[in-house]
């Protein structure tokens, strides 16, 4: 198998070897039996035999033909010009294990920084929807449903295609520092992680920028940062008119969630035209792990004090969950699982029946101060069935959060990226799901270790492997 090789040493068992044995002054050399090389002449060889149950070490005086030898280790007395197919060189191994030491970095500052702008861009959305609602709204606002992972990659990719000062807002606000190759590389890395549909699932996105008259984008971003977004770039013509954007625009989102959401846009909107628009779409509906119970009739529902009586539709799933109980900020926390592995919805409950407190306490510290004190326990949850549709305008809460050069579309920019509108269009179930009972009136199931009726408001946050994918509130 190898011509003109003597042992030098006696055979020895491999567990007797080192974890990294001769790293210093050995190179890893996979070699391809079909090809041969000249390893120079009294090289020391360690050859790996197939049965993995000894090691031999060798001298070389003449050329190896390896058949059977899938590994050999050897210093190289001076570099190979040319390496057979299959042949990795020390150096490559190092590059790669670089790259990918980087990306996990990378990986983990993303996670990171969308932890802080998940909550950032949750505080701005309440504090509008309730600073601007009726009086009995003022407290706790209304239901919404938005994606801080998606406007952070959006806002990634846009970054590479704006002036410096702008990509200066923008890197601030959504915590990433990096140059704008990390980021293309970033983004790459975290599509790949999200779920796919499944039969327990049913997750679609799509990103989009609309360019209007006037505004163009480099061939750098569109093979750039856009290809790795898989952002979808559509150019209306100058003469477009309202009515024409906003049929094109809805058909657009029809598309997009296969039929679910309709009339997102209105003529109105665009009656001083468009410049650009970011939008993103998703959609979400997921079957629990435990097959749940639709109750009977309705339930009293405890909004703010003062608020209207309000009835709702429950459901009760009784499951191993995460349960934990938030004294500091008098609430409590559940979290349910879904059928798809990975996937859960994160519920955070106050025992009164306001969020503000709740949500101020959640803004000033992480979720992984929360979910570090939850445990694991079977509980027995009663749930509202809902579905919400949500048209989230992003203008004026990305500027309460810093961006305002994205927005000006008065300064001079030669040509650089600026937006007129910028829209999540979203959709949440939390419903009961094919795999429902109707509730007969006895308990089929375990005795649960833990009873809790969510029966008011409640912050959310649909999480995949403890990254959220969409958070918001459910209030009636």
């Amino acid at each position: 198998m190898v011509g003109n090789l003597q042992p030098l040493l006696p055979v020895y068992d491999k567990s007797s070897l080192p974890a990294r044995p001769m790293e210093s002054v050995h190179s890893l050399i996979p070699i391809n039996g079909r090809k041969s090389f000249d390893a120079n002449k009294n090289n020391l060889l360690l050859s790996l035999k197939p049965s993995n149950t000894s090691v031999e070490l060798y001298t070389n005086s003449d050329i190896i033909k390896p058949s059977n030898m899938p590994i050999v280790l050897g210093p190289i007395a001076k570099p190979l010009v040319q390496l057979p197919t299959g042949v990795i060189s020390n150096d490559t191994n190092k590059q790669t294990a670089n790259k990918q030491g980087n990306k996990l970095l990378l990986l983990d500052k993303f996670k990171e920084a969308l932890e802080k702008l998940e909550l950032k861009f949750y505080m701005t959305t309440f504090t509008k929807l309730s600073s601007s609602g009726s009086e009995g709204r003022r407290e706790n606002g209304i239901s919404f449903v938005q994606s801080a992972l998606f406007l952070q990659l959006h806002l990634m990719a846009i970054s590479t295609e704006v002036d410096n000062i702008t990509k200066a807002e923008i890197d601030d606000c959504i915590g990433l520092h990096i140059s704008d190759a990390d980021k293309i590389e970033l983004i790459k890395a975290v599509l790949p992680t999200l779920p796919n549909t499944n039969m327990d699932l049913v997750f679609r996105w799509q990103s989009r920028l609309v360019l209007g008259a006037g505004q163009n984008v480099s061939e750098q971003f569109i093979h750039g940062a856009a290809a790795a977004l898989q952002l979808h770039l559509v150019h209306f013509h100058p003469e477009e008119s309202a009515q024409s954007l906003s049929q094109k625009l809805n058909r657009m989102v029809e598309e997009d969630s296969k039929g679910a959401m309709h009339d997102t846009f209105e003529e109105e909107e665009f009656s001083e035209g468009l410049r650009a628009l970011a939008m993103n779409t998703l959609y979400l509906r997921g079957r629990w792990r435990s097959a749940p119970t639709v109750l009977n009739g309705s339930w009293p529902f405890r909004d703010a004090d003062g608020a209207p009586r309000r009835t709702v539709r429950m459901i009760r799933i009784n499951d191993i969950m995460r349960y934990g109980d938030l004294t500091e900020c008098n609430a409590e926390a559940i979290e349910v699982a879904y059928a798809t592995p990975g996937l859960t919805l994160l519920i955070l409950v106050p025992r009164g029946r306001s969020l503000r407190k709740l949500a101020s306490h959640v803004v000033a510290n992480t979720l992984h101060d929360i979910t570090e004190k939850m445990t694991t326990m079977r509980v027995a949850a009663t749930l509202p069935l809902y579905t919400l549709r949500m048209t989230l305008l992003l203008p004026s809460k990305l500027q309460t959060m810093g961006i305002s050069g994205l927005f000006n579309t008065n300064i001079t920019d030669n040509g650089q990226l600026r937006l007129s509108h910028g829209v999540q269009r979203l959709m949440f179930w939390a419903e009961a799901g094919r795999n429902a009972f109707k509730d007969d009136g006895i308990e089929w199931e375990e005795t649960p270790e833990y009873e809790m009726v969510v029966d008011r408001p409640y912050m959310f946050f649909v999480r995949w492997h403890n990254m959220t994918l969409l958070n918001g509130n459910f209030v009636l």
